[in-house]
């Protein structure tokens, strides 16, 4: 199964939380049929790397650093799994990621925390690990490794979504109203 992370690597972007989730499915759950493309470059990547040694991944995690566009999508397009570990602060718990609009875009079932915003944004195109749990979120990467229709469905799901629902068409109104709230009450 190859699960698929694209983003920025720094301290806030929880890659550490995945890695750690990956050591548990590989080491607890006894699963090896796993491979992770984690693509994206940032502040935190060669500690990340050092974690992934640490942790005994390298035969499981491949870190592609930059890739462009293309070849980017080319990448998410082959994996089973799509993931954000954003751990629960505030920042993320009021954030739209931009990583799961594309997963759902591409069809691809994710697996991410359970944070207010992740809710808003997939809705039903993920299975939802508790905050922080590194060993919920190793289970629900589980249960998707071991339930293709569910990936299938699931992925159907975000690419409805996007664009039935999120994408700018669907989108541009609220906006455009949310201007004129704020015009109207400073004037």
């Amino acid at each position: 199964t190859i699960v698929g992370y694209i983003g920025v690597m720094g301290p806030q972007d929880g890659v550490d939380y995945l890695l750690r989730a990956l050591h548990i499915l590989v080491t607890d759950l006894k699963r090896s049929d796993i491979y992770c493309v984690i693509i994206g470059k940032g502040s935190s990547l060669r500690d990340l790397k050092a974690l992934a040694a640490q942790l005994g991944l390298d035969p499981y995690v491949w870190f592609t650093g930059f890739i462009p566009d293309g070849d980017m999508l080319r990448y998410l397009s082959t994996t089973d799994i799509c993931v954000d570990p954003d751990p629960s602060n505030n920042f993320n718990d009021r954030c739209t990621m931009i990583k799961i609009m594309e997963y759902m875009a591409l069809s691809k079932p994710i697996v991410a925390f359970d944070l207010p915003e992740h809710r808003v944004s997939a809705g039903e195109a993920a299975l939802y690990a508790l905050p922080n749990d590194e060993t919920d979120f190793a289970r629900q990467i589980l249960h998707l490794m071991d339930d293709p229709e569910c990936r299938r469905k699931m992925g159907q799901i975000g690419r409805d979504r996007v664009e039935n629902k999120l994408a700018w068409p669907h989108q541009a109104k609220h906006l455009l109203d949310a201007y004129r709230s704020i015009d109207s009450e400073r004037g």
